[in-house]
Protein backbone atom coordinates (compact mmCIF):
# COMPACT_ATOMS: atom_id res chain seq x y z
CA UNK A 1 0.00 0.00 0.00
CA UNK A 2 1.27 3.40 -0.82
CA UNK A 3 1.21 5.77 2.25
CA UNK A 4 0.76 9.46 1.66
CA UNK A 5 4.42 10.36 2.44
CA UNK A 6 6.21 7.52 0.13
CA UNK A 7 8.82 8.73 -1.12
CA UNK A 8 9.91 12.10 0.83
CA UNK A 9 12.93 11.86 2.40
CA UNK A 10 13.65 13.77 5.71
CA UNK A 11 16.91 14.23 7.81
CA UNK A 12 16.51 15.11 11.35
CA UNK A 13 18.68 16.65 13.49
CA UNK A 14 18.47 16.40 17.12
CA UNK A 15 17.14 13.84 19.58
CA UNK A 16 14.53 16.15 21.68
CA UNK A 17 11.09 15.32 21.66
CA UNK A 18 8.98 18.02 19.65
CA UNK A 19 11.73 17.33 16.72
CA UNK A 20 10.85 13.78 17.54
CA UNK A 21 7.09 13.54 17.28
CA UNK A 22 7.40 15.57 14.36
CA UNK A 23 9.55 13.18 12.43
CA UNK A 24 7.52 10.10 14.01
CA UNK A 25 4.70 11.31 12.14
CA UNK A 26 5.84 11.51 8.93
CA UNK A 27 7.47 8.52 9.27
CA UNK A 28 4.08 6.81 10.29
CA UNK A 29 2.95 7.76 6.85
CA UNK A 30 5.69 6.97 4.48
CA UNK A 31 8.35 9.28 4.75
CA UNK A 32 11.90 7.92 4.79
CA UNK A 33 13.70 9.62 8.36
CA UNK A 34 17.14 9.09 8.88
CA UNK A 35 17.93 10.62 12.57
CA UNK A 36 21.64 12.06 12.95
CA UNK A 37 22.97 11.19 16.00
CA UNK A 38 26.36 12.40 18.26
CA UNK A 39 28.98 9.25 18.16
CA UNK A 40 29.10 7.96 22.18
CA UNK A 41 32.82 9.01 21.70
CA UNK A 42 32.15 12.58 20.61
CA UNK A 43 30.62 13.38 23.92
CA UNK A 44 33.49 14.75 25.42
CA UNK A 45 33.50 17.90 28.18
CA UNK A 46 31.28 19.34 30.94
CA UNK A 47 28.12 17.97 29.27
CA UNK A 48 29.34 14.71 28.67
CA UNK A 49 30.82 14.32 32.23
CA UNK A 50 27.66 15.81 33.89
CA UNK A 51 25.16 13.58 31.62
CA UNK A 52 27.03 10.48 32.49
CA UNK A 53 26.38 10.72 36.54
CA UNK A 54 22.86 10.50 35.82
CA UNK A 55 21.61 7.30 37.07
CA UNK A 56 20.10 4.44 34.74
CA UNK A 57 16.67 4.31 36.50
CA UNK A 58 16.17 7.66 36.35
CA UNK A 59 16.37 7.71 32.46
CA UNK A 60 13.42 7.45 30.10
CA UNK A 61 12.48 3.68 29.13
CA UNK A 62 13.19 4.15 25.59
CA UNK A 63 16.69 5.07 26.21
CA UNK A 64 17.57 1.37 26.93
CA UNK A 65 13.82 -0.60 25.58
CA UNK A 66 13.36 0.59 21.89
CA UNK A 67 10.11 -1.48 21.53
CA UNK A 68 8.69 1.40 24.04
CA UNK A 69 10.24 4.37 21.88
CA UNK A 70 7.40 4.97 19.68
CA UNK A 71 8.90 8.42 18.88
CA UNK A 72 11.76 6.65 17.85
CA UNK A 73 9.72 4.53 15.28
CA UNK A 74 9.94 4.11 11.57
CA UNK A 75 13.28 5.69 10.64
CA UNK A 76 16.83 5.29 10.15
CA UNK A 77 20.03 5.87 12.56
CA UNK A 78 23.65 7.52 11.43
CA UNK A 79 25.86 8.49 13.58
CA UNK A 80 27.64 11.69 12.97
CA UNK A 81 30.07 14.08 15.05
CA UNK A 82 28.82 17.56 13.61
CA UNK A 83 31.33 18.85 15.49
CA UNK A 84 33.83 17.33 13.05
CA UNK A 85 34.28 18.72 9.24
CA UNK A 86 33.77 14.80 8.22
CA UNK A 87 30.75 14.37 9.80
CA UNK A 88 29.45 17.88 8.47
CA UNK A 89 30.15 16.84 4.89
CA UNK A 90 28.14 13.28 5.02
CA UNK A 91 25.63 15.69 6.99
CA UNK A 92 25.14 18.05 3.79
CA UNK A 93 25.39 15.26 1.29
CA UNK A 94 22.13 13.24 3.27
CA UNK A 95 20.57 17.17 3.08
CA UNK A 96 21.07 17.47 -0.25
CA UNK A 97 19.20 14.20 -1.20
CA UNK A 98 16.33 15.05 1.62
CA UNK A 99 13.46 16.65 0.61
CA UNK A 100 12.72 17.87 4.51
CA UNK A 101 15.64 19.07 7.49
CA UNK A 102 14.29 19.11 10.65
CA UNK A 103 16.43 20.38 13.33
CA UNK A 104 15.81 21.22 16.93
CA UNK A 105 18.72 23.30 17.95
CA UNK A 106 19.02 26.85 19.89
CA UNK A 107 19.03 29.38 17.03
CA UNK A 108 22.84 29.88 15.64
CA UNK A 109 23.56 26.76 16.15
CA UNK A 110 23.45 24.91 12.71
CA UNK A 111 24.78 28.03 11.29
CA UNK A 112 28.10 27.64 13.02
CA UNK A 113 27.97 24.32 11.64
CA UNK A 114 27.26 25.58 7.88
CA UNK A 115 24.23 23.06 8.15
CA UNK A 116 21.88 26.40 8.16
CA UNK A 117 18.73 27.05 5.66
CA UNK A 118 20.56 29.60 3.66
CA UNK A 119 23.86 27.26 3.23
CA UNK A 120 22.06 24.48 2.18
CA UNK A 121 19.03 25.85 -0.01
CA UNK A 122 22.05 27.64 -1.93
CA UNK A 123 22.53 23.88 -3.28
CA UNK A 124 19.24 22.98 -2.85
CA UNK A 125 16.51 25.37 -3.56
CA UNK A 126 13.71 22.99 -3.24
CA UNK A 127 14.63 22.18 0.35
CA UNK A 128 11.96 22.14 3.17
CA UNK A 129 13.99 22.83 6.14
CA UNK A 130 12.22 23.16 9.55
CA UNK A 131 14.00 24.65 12.76
CA UNK A 132 11.75 24.04 15.57
CA UNK A 133 13.07 25.71 19.13
CA UNK A 134 11.86 27.07 22.51
CA UNK A 135 11.01 30.68 21.73
CA UNK A 136 11.48 31.35 17.98
CA UNK A 137 14.39 32.51 15.80
CA UNK A 138 13.89 36.36 16.87
CA UNK A 139 12.97 38.04 20.16
CA UNK A 140 14.55 39.04 23.23
CA UNK A 141 14.60 35.82 24.56
CA UNK A 142 15.23 33.60 21.44
CA UNK A 143 18.41 33.16 22.61
CA UNK A 144 17.18 31.54 25.89
CA UNK A 145 18.19 27.87 26.87
CA UNK A 146 15.12 25.76 28.60
CA UNK A 147 12.56 23.30 28.02
CA UNK A 148 8.83 22.56 27.70
CA UNK A 149 7.70 24.28 31.21
CA UNK A 150 9.43 27.91 30.11
CA UNK A 151 7.57 28.15 27.06
CA UNK A 152 4.20 27.14 28.85
CA UNK A 153 5.16 29.93 31.41
CA UNK A 154 5.63 32.64 28.50
CA UNK A 155 2.43 31.35 26.78
CA UNK A 156 0.53 32.08 30.37
CA UNK A 157 -0.86 28.37 30.69
CA UNK A 158 0.39 28.06 33.92
CA UNK A 159 -1.73 30.95 35.03
CA UNK A 160 -4.64 29.44 33.92
CA UNK A 161 -3.87 26.36 35.31
CA UNK A 162 -3.61 28.34 38.84
CA UNK A 163 -6.46 28.25 41.64
CA UNK A 164 -8.68 31.93 40.96
CA UNK A 165 -8.47 32.38 44.42
CA UNK A 166 -4.33 32.26 44.75
CA UNK A 167 -3.47 32.92 40.92
CA UNK A 168 -0.74 30.79 42.28
CA UNK A 169 0.22 29.40 38.61
CA UNK A 170 0.90 25.12 38.51
CA UNK A 171 2.81 23.42 36.64
CA UNK A 172 1.30 21.12 34.04
CA UNK A 173 1.87 16.83 34.16
CA UNK A 174 2.60 16.57 30.67
CA UNK A 175 4.96 17.90 27.99
CA UNK A 176 2.16 19.68 25.95
CA UNK A 177 5.19 22.51 24.55
CA UNK A 178 6.89 19.47 23.02
CA UNK A 179 4.45 18.03 21.51
CA UNK A 180 2.23 20.40 20.18
CA UNK A 181 5.43 22.30 18.56
CA UNK A 182 6.17 18.87 17.06
CA UNK A 183 2.24 18.79 15.71
CA UNK A 184 2.71 22.19 14.30
CA UNK A 185 6.18 21.25 12.66
CA UNK A 186 4.36 18.50 10.89
CA UNK A 187 1.60 20.74 9.89
CA UNK A 188 4.32 23.48 8.64
CA UNK A 189 5.94 20.49 6.64
CA UNK A 190 3.04 19.41 4.89
CA UNK A 191 2.36 22.97 4.02
CA UNK A 192 5.81 23.67 2.89
CA UNK A 193 5.56 20.39 0.99
CA UNK A 194 2.40 21.43 -0.91
CA UNK A 195 3.66 24.49 -2.03
CA UNK A 196 6.72 23.55 -3.43
CA UNK A 197 4.65 21.28 -5.53
CA UNK A 198 3.06 24.24 -7.11
CA UNK A 199 6.18 26.59 -7.13
CA UNK A 200 9.21 24.43 -7.17
CA UNK A 201 10.40 25.89 -4.55
CA UNK A 202 11.18 25.13 -1.13
CA UNK A 203 11.52 27.27 2.26
CA UNK A 204 12.46 28.13 5.60
CA UNK A 205 9.50 27.06 8.85
CA UNK A 206 9.85 29.02 11.91
CA UNK A 207 8.51 26.81 14.74
CA UNK A 208 8.08 27.93 18.56
CA UNK A 209 7.10 26.16 21.11
CA UNK A 210 6.02 29.01 22.77
CA UNK A 211 3.93 30.24 19.89
CA UNK A 212 2.63 26.85 19.54
CA UNK A 213 1.31 26.37 22.91
CA UNK A 214 -0.46 30.00 22.71
CA UNK A 215 -2.55 28.26 20.41
CA UNK A 216 -3.92 26.61 23.92
CA UNK A 217 -5.15 29.93 25.13
CA UNK A 218 -7.21 30.67 21.58
CA UNK A 219 -10.80 31.02 23.90
CA UNK A 220 -9.32 32.68 26.61
CA UNK A 221 -6.90 35.64 24.35
CA UNK A 222 -10.47 36.70 23.04
CA UNK A 223 -11.08 38.08 27.05
CA UNK A 224 -7.40 38.76 27.71
CA UNK A 225 -6.89 40.73 25.11
CA UNK A 226 -9.44 42.72 25.75
CA UNK A 227 -8.57 42.45 29.56
CA UNK A 228 -11.70 41.67 31.02
CA UNK A 229 -12.03 38.46 33.04
CA UNK A 230 -10.65 35.43 32.29
CA UNK A 231 -12.63 32.17 33.30
CA UNK A 232 -10.42 29.29 34.05
CA UNK A 233 -11.47 25.71 34.23
CA UNK A 234 -10.47 24.63 37.70
CA UNK A 235 -12.83 27.54 39.74
CA UNK A 236 -15.78 25.81 41.39
CA UNK A 237 -18.43 25.12 38.89
CA UNK A 238 -21.42 22.16 39.22
CA UNK A 239 -21.84 22.26 35.37
CA UNK A 240 -18.16 21.44 34.52
CA UNK A 241 -15.95 19.39 36.71
CA UNK A 242 -13.86 17.00 38.10
CA UNK A 243 -15.94 14.21 41.02
CA UNK A 244 -15.02 11.31 43.34
CA UNK A 245 -17.06 9.01 43.37
CA UNK A 246 -17.77 6.05 46.26
CA UNK A 247 -15.60 4.05 45.30
CA UNK A 248 -12.13 6.39 45.28
CA UNK A 249 -11.73 6.73 41.54
CA UNK A 250 -13.29 10.16 39.35
CA UNK A 251 -15.45 11.05 36.78
CA UNK A 252 -15.51 14.43 34.75
CA UNK A 253 -18.90 16.14 33.64
CA UNK A 254 -19.23 18.93 31.05
CA UNK A 255 -22.79 19.56 31.03
CA UNK A 256 -22.58 23.42 29.34
CA UNK A 257 -25.48 22.81 26.87
CA UNK A 258 -28.57 23.49 28.74
CA UNK A 259 -30.67 20.15 27.92
CA UNK A 260 -27.76 18.21 29.01
CA UNK A 261 -27.42 20.31 32.35
CA UNK A 262 -31.10 19.73 32.68
CA UNK A 263 -30.46 15.52 32.11
CA UNK A 264 -27.83 15.59 34.73
CA UNK A 265 -29.91 17.31 37.45
CA UNK A 266 -32.63 14.86 37.04
CA UNK A 267 -29.97 12.02 37.44
CA UNK A 268 -28.82 13.19 40.60
CA UNK A 269 -32.21 14.02 42.11
CA UNK A 270 -31.52 17.43 42.40
CA UNK A 271 -34.30 18.90 39.16
CA UNK A 272 -34.51 22.26 41.27
CA UNK A 273 -30.83 23.00 40.29
CA UNK A 274 -31.75 23.68 36.43
CA UNK A 275 -32.96 26.97 36.77
CA UNK A 276 -30.03 28.05 38.77
CA UNK A 277 -27.44 27.35 35.77
CA UNK A 278 -26.73 30.97 35.48
CA UNK A 279 -27.20 32.19 38.69
CA UNK A 280 -23.41 32.66 39.83
CA UNK A 281 -24.16 33.55 43.24
CA UNK A 282 -25.28 30.21 43.56
CA UNK A 283 -22.48 28.30 41.74
CA UNK A 284 -19.97 27.39 45.47
CA UNK A 285 -23.42 26.04 47.03
CA UNK A 286 -24.36 24.20 43.98
CA UNK A 287 -20.83 22.88 43.55
CA UNK A 288 -20.40 21.37 46.95
CA UNK A 289 -24.20 19.71 46.61
CA UNK A 290 -22.86 18.06 43.32
CA UNK A 291 -19.45 16.93 44.93
CA UNK A 292 -21.37 15.12 47.61
CA UNK A 293 -24.00 14.07 45.79
CA UNK A 294 -21.68 11.92 43.48
CA UNK A 295 -19.69 10.66 46.31
CA UNK A 296 -22.70 8.10 46.79
CA UNK A 297 -22.29 5.82 44.04
CA UNK A 298 -19.28 4.34 42.16
CA UNK A 299 -17.86 5.61 39.43
CA UNK A 300 -19.24 2.61 37.08
CA UNK A 301 -22.67 3.48 38.59
CA UNK A 302 -22.91 7.03 37.62
CA UNK A 303 -21.66 6.56 34.79
CA UNK A 304 -24.59 4.08 34.01
CA UNK A 305 -26.91 6.47 35.21
CA UNK A 306 -25.61 9.50 33.12
CA UNK A 307 -25.72 7.69 30.08
CA UNK A 308 -28.95 6.00 30.51
CA UNK A 309 -32.28 7.41 30.15
CA UNK A 310 -31.67 11.10 31.10
CA UNK A 311 -28.49 11.96 28.86
CA UNK A 312 -25.81 14.01 30.28
CA UNK A 313 -22.15 14.51 29.67
CA UNK A 314 -20.14 12.07 31.85
CA UNK A 315 -16.41 10.33 30.97
CA UNK A 316 -13.74 8.05 33.39
CA UNK A 317 -11.03 10.12 34.81
CA UNK A 318 -8.36 7.81 33.72
CA UNK A 319 -4.95 7.28 35.71
CA UNK A 320 -2.02 7.31 33.69
CA UNK A 321 -1.52 3.01 34.21
CA UNK A 322 -6.09 3.16 33.54
CA UNK A 323 -5.67 4.47 30.21
CA UNK A 324 -3.89 1.83 28.21
CA UNK A 325 -6.97 -1.12 29.01
CA UNK A 326 -9.40 1.73 28.93
CA UNK A 327 -11.92 0.03 26.41
CA UNK A 328 -12.15 3.89 24.19
CA UNK A 329 -8.46 3.48 23.74
CA UNK A 330 -8.17 -0.11 22.67
CA UNK A 331 -11.08 0.41 19.92
CA UNK A 332 -9.24 3.07 18.53
CA UNK A 333 -6.05 0.71 18.13
CA UNK A 334 -4.27 3.40 20.72
CA UNK A 335 -2.39 0.81 21.81
CA UNK A 336 -0.18 -1.41 19.71
CA UNK A 337 2.29 -4.62 19.88
CA UNK A 338 5.89 -4.98 18.46
CA UNK A 339 9.05 -6.82 18.42
CA UNK A 340 12.32 -6.65 17.60
CA UNK A 341 14.86 -8.52 15.91
CA UNK A 342 15.51 -10.97 19.15
CA UNK A 343 11.60 -11.14 19.69
CA UNK A 344 11.75 -8.98 22.36
CA UNK A 345 7.78 -7.67 22.71
CA UNK A 346 6.29 -4.52 23.83
CA UNK A 347 4.06 -1.63 23.16
CA UNK A 348 3.83 1.38 22.00
CA UNK A 349 1.56 4.55 21.84
CA UNK A 350 -1.04 3.75 18.42
CA UNK A 351 -1.62 6.18 15.42
CA UNK A 352 -4.17 9.22 16.47
CA UNK A 353 -4.39 10.14 12.82
CA UNK A 354 -6.84 7.73 10.98
CA UNK A 355 -6.62 7.85 7.32
CA UNK A 356 -9.16 5.30 5.82
CA UNK A 357 -7.41 4.60 2.84
CA UNK A 358 -3.74 5.09 3.66
CA UNK A 359 -3.58 4.49 7.30
CA UNK A 360 -0.17 4.89 9.18
CA UNK A 361 2.19 2.34 9.93
CA UNK A 362 4.91 0.85 11.90
CA UNK A 363 7.56 -0.41 9.63
CA UNK A 364 10.34 -1.16 12.04
CA UNK A 365 10.96 -0.19 16.20
CA UNK A 366 13.29 2.69 17.24
CA UNK A 367 16.90 1.92 16.29
CA UNK A 368 19.74 1.75 18.56
CA UNK A 369 21.77 4.91 17.94
CA UNK A 370 24.28 4.48 15.38
CA UNK A 371 22.97 1.02 14.12
CA UNK A 372 22.11 2.12 9.95
CA UNK A 373 25.50 4.23 9.91
CA UNK A 374 27.21 1.95 7.44
CA UNK A 375 24.44 0.91 5.22
CA UNK A 376 23.47 4.70 4.88
CA UNK A 377 27.42 5.73 4.39
CA UNK A 378 26.93 3.18 1.73
CA UNK A 379 24.28 4.47 0.10
CA UNK A 380 25.91 7.48 0.29
CA UNK A 381 28.85 5.86 -2.14
CA UNK A 382 31.39 5.32 1.01
CA UNK A 383 33.88 2.65 0.35
CA UNK A 384 34.74 0.20 3.23
CA UNK A 385 38.10 1.81 3.86
CA UNK A 386 36.65 5.42 3.35
CA UNK A 387 34.26 4.32 6.20
CA UNK A 388 37.09 3.26 8.77
CA UNK A 389 39.24 6.39 7.99
CA UNK A 390 35.93 7.98 9.68
CA UNK A 391 35.57 5.53 12.28
CA UNK A 392 39.23 6.20 13.30
CA UNK A 393 38.61 10.09 13.40
CA UNK A 394 35.02 9.93 15.19
CA UNK A 395 33.19 11.80 12.93
CA UNK A 396 31.25 8.28 13.04
CA UNK A 397 30.70 5.91 15.43
CA UNK A 398 29.61 2.36 13.61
Amino acid sequence: MSLPLQGVKVLEIGDFLPTAFCCMQLGDFGAEVIRIQAPAKANKGRRAEQGAKVPAETRSPFQTEPVFDSTGRNRKSISLNLKDLGGQKIAKELAAQCDVVVEGFRPGVMKRLGMDYESLSRYHPQLVYCSVTLFGQNGPYRDWPGHDPMGLGVAGLFHLNSNPDDNIPKLLGTPIGDVTAGLHASIGILLALRSKDATGAGQYIDISMTDSSLDFSILSSVQALQKTTVPRLNRPNPISGIWETSDGKYICTTNIEPHHWANFCKSIGHESFIELRYDRSKREELFKMVREKILTRTQQEWLSIFHGEHESQAAPVNTIHEVFSDPQVLARNMVINCSDENGKSGQQLGFSIKLEKTPAQLHTIAPLPGADTNQILKNLGYKDPAIEELMKSAAING
